[in-house]
């Protein structure tokens, strides 16, 4: 009796730890990609989603989960999260040529129609020029300009004959300048992501107040996946700015954070 008694608490310690082992597979994030990938490509996209979910609730993002999440809600019919993930993804790798399409192809589909507010053509390129690479991008830039530049001083002690040493004093000066606009890039970059709040419109039609609260004057409509700006929040009302320059008042279950 004694034998089968210890038999049953061994057979049951390695149940239990059996159960543990898959627990800790299912949670692991590179399990659940790998599922979620072999969903997606099932047609299962809904169950992709879950997946790729699944991972987001464990504190972890990466470029390719969002925009993984955003294939998987364009091709379940989702417009507005399909373009919420892709904006996700593109403030990660800003130079992804796939990621920028596929916004393209999603904002093609979107019922409005707003044209943003003339700007001049100098400002345009310096943002655009900004946007060209992430926080992080930016800060190893920096500190291979920081490496150029001390190689260019150190040459610049070495070499001997004159036209030797103003070619490493104008290269230290040049690597000197382009790391400085890397640095002050980077932080643009880190402040205009953490700080400036952008969000997606979630439902299909929404109109915007002229105040927070229902007793506000309709202002202007818009619909799934209209990207605004937030400017401010009174309770559970979103003050925005449209790419055209209106403002209005919109709830917040109307809208999902970037």
């Amino acid at each position: 009796m004694r034998i089968l008694a210890l038999q049953f608490v061994i057979l049951l310690s390695v149940l239990t730890q059996g159960s543990q082992v898959v627990a800790d597979t299912i949670t692991d994030p590179d399990v659940l990609m790998e599922k979620a990938n072999q969903a997606f490509a099932d047609e299962s996209y809904f169950e992709a989603i879950a997946l790729y979910e699944e991972i987001l609730h464990t504190n972890l993002e990466s470029f390719a989960l969002y925009y993984n999440l955003g294939n998987a809600w364009f091709k379940a019919g989702h417009n507005g999260k399909a373009i919420l993930f892709w904006e996700r993804a593109l403030r990660l790798n800003p130079r992804d040529e796939a990621t920028r399409h596929n916004l393209e192809l999603a904002r093609s589909r979107i019922t409005d129609r707003i044209e943003p507010l003339p700007r001049l053509f100098f400002l345009e390129w310096y943002d655009s020029l900004i946007r060209w690479q992430s926080p992080d991008g930016w800060a190893w830039i920096l500190v291979g300009m920081v490496t150029a530049m001390v190689i260019s001083v150190v040459l610049f002690f070495v070499f001997r004959y004159s036209w030797q040493k103003k070619l490493g004093f104008t290269l230290a000066l040049v690597f000197l300048l382009l790391a400085l606009f890397s640095g002050h890039a980077s932080r643009r970059q880190y402040v205009t992501i953490h700080s400036q709040k952008e969000a997606i419109v979630m439902l299909p039609r929404h109109t915007a107040r002229s105040a927070p609260g229902e007793r506000g004057i309709d202002v202007f409509v818009v619909h799934e996946g209209t990207k605004v700006s937030i400017l401010n929040q009174v309770r559970d009302w979103y003050e925005v700015r449209l790419a055209n320059g209106n403002i209005g008042w919109m709830q917040e279950t109307a809208l999902e954070i970037i």
